[in-house]
């Protein structure tokens, strides 16, 4: 593992995270927060995939943990992040390793981009090609076996992940490959060319890609959004061209069966994000461990939500949560700048607010802020680029690995966390969030972990609270950016830090 910064009060090592047993002594850390993949395949990367399944997954993080759980203290803690979609998948990878789950930290948000489909226009949209997707696919599949090939040997010669299971599969989600496609798909199949059938209905396939089936067009236009479309908004927010105009139509359903489905969609506004909490464990009771190790407790009263006066409260009652009015949090606490709910009118689809609850529980503990709304919004541009001017601007998807002129360059489902700048990891944790965390967990001068540093959110947070840091992450360029951030957090320490590339 190679050393890039090492001060008195942090580290930082470029390598894997399943060696970390290798650069540190059993029970030599105090806390672990960190943010390890959550096994989707974000934005098609590698470093995201699942490893082959849910098991394989599983595996693969308990691995890692396993050799965390070495060098954290009796009694330390551990928050993990975890998407709701597959925190079950970290959650059992972190018992398996040994660790106690304790609890879950929800991360609450208002900035999520939603990627709902809407089902009556799916229906409407369908070309009802299908059968001649799959005839191609099949003949895909049986020249792949012939060459002795594998998907995965296909998707390699692509650069891709898990593409060439829709170009074969007879199942859900078959995909005819573009015409780009086919030159080194043939190539790697040893064919000189298609045969006549399979070539004209591919060729039909392929000029049919990206446009709707013929009930589409049927669909009465009843008028237009007030607003430009959540996209071009997204567009915009995130420095690039975009066309605002309320151009987004209105309409309704040409089919019965569009019509039975209107208005369901397939997915909820992203507005939650998980940090399991764990504990290695104890040597003995809590007072012992605490006494020895210094670990084992939770600093509630430095984490506890400040205190609302009803003066506060009667301006920001939660008659309409959606509304940009000033929101306590508990993150920034009552000295620092309020949140906002910038998603005007918009409360998130996955988190329930019982007003009348809220309202009672009010009248019966006056200043309790029970009404309120405590959440951290995501990080800023500015945030997320402090410390990082002088490295490199990659704009918008390009900072998704996507290619200038490319369909997916403006595409917020394809990057929906990344605008861009000089720090271009796609998943910056806001500093004010990731203090909140080190700060629950960690015993004053402690030295926290992160097995997967990214951008180093979590080490600028651990020095700004006046712990010490520990930081691993595999990607040189996030190291880079790592390195930038928490060089101009250290300041003038960092001066004499030792650089090793070597």
């Amino acid at each position: 593992m190679k050393n890039k910064l090492l001060t008195d009060r942090a580290a930082l090592f470029l390598g894997d995270a399943a060696r970390v047993d290798a650069v540190l002594a059993p029970n030599s850390i105090d806390a672990i927060v960190t943010d390890p993949p959550a096994g989707i395949g974000f934005m098609g990367r590698e470093w995201d995939s699942d490893k082959g399944g849910r098991d394989a997954w599983v595996t693969w993080l308990a691995d890692v943990m396993r050799k965390a759980l070495y060098v954290l203290k009796p009694g330390g803690h551990a928050l993990v992040w975890a998407l709701p979609r597959t925190s079950h998948w970290t959650a059992t990878a972190l018992e398996d390793a040994g660790f106690e789950i304790r609890d879950v930290v929800l991360h609450l948000f208002g900035t999520g981009f939603p990627k709902s489909l809407d089902v009556s226009q799916a229906i409407d949209k369908q070309k009802r090609n299908m059968d001649e997707v799959r005839l191609v696919t099949r003949w895909i599949a049986e020249m792949r076996d012939l060459a002795g090939l594998t998907n995965a040997r296909i998707d390699a010669a692509f650069g891709h992940n898990g593409m060439a299971g829709h170009w074969t599969t007879q199942g859900a989600q078959p995909e005819v490959p573009h015409a780009a496609h086919w030159p080194k798909l043939l190539e790697l199949l040893g064919i000189d060319e298609l045969p006549e059938t399979i070539r004209e209905i591919t060729e039909r396939l392929v000029a049919e890609k990206g446009k709707p089936g013929p009930n589409w067009f049927r669909r009465a236009i009843t008028g237009h959004h007030e607003m430009a479309s959540p996209v071009q908004r997204w567009i915009a927010r995130h420095g690039h061209r975009a066309n605002l105009s309320n151009g987004a139509r209105r309409d309704e359903p040409a089919t019965d069966a569009a019509r039975e489905w209107a208005g369901w969609g397939t997915a909820l506004k992203p507005a939650v994000e998980h940090w399991i909490l764990c504990r290695k464990p104890l040597m003995g009771t809590v007072a012992a461990n605490v006494q020895q190790w210094r670990t084992g407790g939770l600093n509630v009263a430095a984490c506890r939500i400040p205190h609302a006066s009803p003066e506060d409260l009667s301006a920001s009652k939660a008659r309409n949560p959606g509304r940009a009015e000033p929101v306590t949090s508990a993150v920034y606490g009552a000295s620092r700048p309020q949140q906002r709910i910038d998603e005007s009118g918009r409360w998130p689809a996955n988190v329930t607010l019982d007003e009348a609850a809220a309202e009672l529980l009010d009248a019966q503990a006056p200043g309790s802020g029970a009404s309120r709304f405590f959440y951290v919004a995501k990080p800023t541009r500015t945030e997320r680029d402090e410390g990082c001017t002088h490295l490199p601007f990659r704009s918008g998807a390009g900072a998704c690995g996507r290619k200038e002129g490319s369909a997916g360059m403006n595409s917020p489902r394809a990057g929906a966390t990344s605008g861009g700048g000089h720090n271009h990891h796609p998943t910056v944790k806001s500093i004010a969030l990731m203090r909140w965390l080190c700060r629950l967990i960690t015993p004053p001068g402690g030295a926290v972990l992160d097995l997967f540093a990214g951008s180093g959110s979590t080490g600028v947070a651990a020095l700004a609270e006046g712990f010490e840091f520990v930081g691993i992450e595999r990607d040189s360029d996030y190291v880079e950016i790592a390195n930038a951030r928490l060089r101009h957090e250290l300041g003038p320490e960092a001066e004499t830090a030792q650089t090793n590339m070597g």
